[in-house]
This record gives C-alpha cells, sequence and structure tokens, in this order.
C-alpha cells in the first residue's frame, strides 16, 4: 500500500449514462473474488500482486479535481465515482480523499454518480445532499451473508447495504441499486428486488464478467463453498445469452411491478 502522485484524476467513460470517471484509489481492499477490475494491475505495476491485497491512494486527488473540474463544468457532463475501484474503502475512512474531493465536486456542482459496497458513503450524506445532481448506486448481488462474505471478504454486508439504501432514501438522496453479477445458483433476483424495492429510484443488473482473468480466483472459492457446485455448468450459465435474456425479462416484470425504473441489464 503506498501515496501516489497522481497526473490526472478524472478520464473518460465508456459506461452508459455517465461521461467521465473519478478512481482516487488503485485496487480495492474489498477483495470481491469475482471483480473484473484486476486487469487494471497489468497497468498499474500490481500484475502480479493478488487482486485486493494492495491498494495505492492518489494523495493529490482534490488539488487535480480543482484544475480538471472547470473543463467538466463546461461540458455539462456527470461523472462516475468508482468504475475500477470503489471511493469508500476501509482506508477512507481515516483518509477522506473521497470526501475532500467531494468538496471539490460539490464547489462547482459537478452531477455525480457514486457506486459503492460500502456503508462508509452514509458519512458523506451531508454532502451529498447539497448537489443538484447526485445519485447514490448500491452494488448488491448475494444475500446470504456468510456466502456473501466469502465472496466479497471485504464489503459491507447484504443487509447494511440495504439499511444504506434506506437511510440514503431517507435523507432525500437519489439512489438505485446494481444488481450483480447475477451468480448462477446463488442470487436470488427475487428477493433482492423485493427487499430494496421501497429505496430506490432505478435498478440496474449484470451478468458475470468472466474474461479479465478472474475465473481462476471465482471457480476456487466457488469450489470451497460448495463442493456440489459444477463449476463448468455455473460458467457456461453465466456466458450464456440465455441467461442473460431469462433476467432481462424477469427484470423488466419486477420493475413493472414495482413501478420502479429499469435501465438495463449488462453483458460483458
Amino acid at each position: 500500500m503506498a501515496e501516489i502522485f497522481a497526473k490526472t484524476i478524472i478520464t473518460k467513460s465508456k459506461l452508459p449514462d455517465v461521461d467521465f470517471c473519478f478512481n482516487p484509489y488503485i485496487g480495492c481492499t474489498h477483495a470481491c473474488v469475482y471483480c473484473y477490475a484486476r486487469f487494471m494491475g497489468r497497468f498499474t505495476g500490481h500484475a502480479h500482486q493478488e487482486w485486493g491485497t494492495y491498494l495505492d491512494w492518489k494523495i493529490n486527488a482534490p488539488e487535480l479535481l480543482c484544475k480538471e473540474l472547470p473543463k467538466i463544468k463546461e461540458k455539462g457532463a456527470t461523472v462516475l465515482m468508482g468504475s475500477v475501484t470503489d471511493c469508500y474503502q476501509v482506508a477512507e475512512k481515516n483518509l477522506e480523499i473521497t470526501r475532500k474531493s467531494l468538496n471539490e465536486f460539490l464547489r462547482y456542482q459537478i452531477p455525480i454518480s457514486i457506486l459503492t459496497k460500502n456503508k462508509l458513503v452514509e458519512r458523506d450524506f451531508d454532502l451529498l445532499k447539497q448537489f443538484n445532481k447526485c445519485t447514490l448506486g448500491v452494488s448488491i448481488s448475494i444475500l446470504d451473508e456468510n456466502t456473501q462474505k466469502i465472496l466479497e471478504p471485504g464489503a459491507s454486508t447484504p443487509n447494511q447495504r440495504i439499511e444504506l439504501l434506506k437511510k440514503a432514501k431517507k435523507a432525500g438522496i437519489k439512489t438505485y441499486a446494481f444488481i450483480g453479477p447475477i451468480h448462477p445458483f446463488l442470487s436470488d433476483v427475487n428477493l433482492i428486488f423485493k427487499k430494496i424495492a421501497p429505496y430506490v429510484d432505478f435498478v440496474m443488473a449484470e451478468t458475470p464478467n468472466l474474461q479479465c482473468g478472474n475465473w481462476q480466483s471465482l471457480s476456487r472459492v466457488l469450489k470451497e463453498l460448495n463442493s456440489d457446485i459444477n463449476l463448468s455448468k455455473y460458467k457456461q450459465i453465466a456466458n450464456s445469452h440465455k441467461f442473460f435474456v431469462y433476467h432481462k425479462d424477469m427484470l423488466k416484470k419486477l420493475s413493472k411491478n414495482y413501478k420502479i425504473e429499469f435501465r438495463g441489464i449488462f453483458k460483458h
């Protein structure tokens, strides 16, 4: 783990509904075994380190934002906070790089969208409520806490994330749930939707991305989790178009029933 000085902090995004991304950390100690962002290690000097074991922080992020945000303001662009990391790492509690950066985004009233798996974001509700345009997304794909802690050892529990959505909604912050990745055999999408429905403005989802070097770690953990899981079947289902279409239709129906906007499911 190391403190680094970045040259730039805002990058262009290829994600839907988002123009730019902000990633104040390199790596992620949530250590989700399925995370496809591990591919970034090839470009950040961590190619030989296991995902989840390293974290670098861009100590000068707030200062860089002072220089870069005026141009973003001119474009009227939206910035996603956390595309290949989570802005609310455990280390953020003490470092406060994200919080300091939020003050810069707020100064320019840049529209922001946050995606996290950590309840720590509640600390910054006082700032989020001051934005003209701010959306808080919470990722959730597993409800069983024992299973979740094996797949996402550093993240907040499912119940904590649902409670986070509830508190954010009560605070007047626009919220959404990102249901994903939807794991074959493990993700109960119907029950997840039922639990998050009262607290979200819209829903997004994704099927597993197994194309970025994560299959080895995921398959190992899945086998440890349940020796009866057929790994080849899991991979076949996860990659299938049928699995994608099935959940797309399911989520459309659930969204209609609960009167919640559905903004799409993604397949990588």
